[in-house]
């Protein structure tokens, strides 16, 4: 009965507090929800506004294909010649040629139409195999550099067993 007496006791002093803490909860849901749901009708506004000024501030989606097609044959030459060892070695050189007006946004509505404008252009499709070229390589890059993991850790495959292989190779 002691420990009933005692839960009662704690139950009625946050009585009190405990109104006070549903009505706050109850404001803050209901003003922070209709002030998301304003913002949100919005941006939806904004965005499609927003979504042509970004690809008016590309430019020409044909004509930066045409300035970007050398830099991205340049990069494939380097490529090809195995001066990229590594993926992640690849993928920052693939990202310094696509620089400028093929540099995505972020915003994937914005992207998405920016791409649908360079897929009708002419040279689109020799950017398009160039691409497909360096996704080929990246994949050959990642597989050796997961060989060599491989062969590094001995074959072990759980993390305690590679951990195990490392701290015995020292002795």
């Amino acid at each position: 009965m002691k420990i009933n007496f005692n839960i009662m006791k704690i139950v009625n002093l946050f009585k009190p507090s405990a109104f006070f803490i549903l009505v706050v909860a109850i404001v803050s849901l209901s003003i922070s929800g209709c002030s998301s749901e304003f913002e949100s009708q919005n941006d939806s506004s904004g965005d499609r506004l927003s979504i042509e000024e970004i690809n008016a501030e590309r430019g020409d989606a044909c004509d930066c294909i045409s300035s970007t097609i050398t830099k991205i044959d340049a990069f494939i030459v380097k490529m090809h010649s195995g001066e990229y060892k590594k993926s992640s070695d690849l993928n920052a050189a693939l990202v310094v040629s696509m620089e400028g007006c093929m540099t995505p946004t972020g915003i994937k509505e914005a992207d998405a139409a920016w791409s649908v404008s360079m897929s009708g252009c002419e040279s689109f499709l020799s950017i398009r195999e160039a691409m497909m070229s360096v996704s080929q390589t990246a994949t050959l890059l990642k597989q050796a550099e997961q060989e060599e993991l491989f062969k590094q850790t001995g074959g072990a495959s759980g993390a305690s067993e590679i951990l195990n292989r490392l701290s015995n190779k020292d002795k």
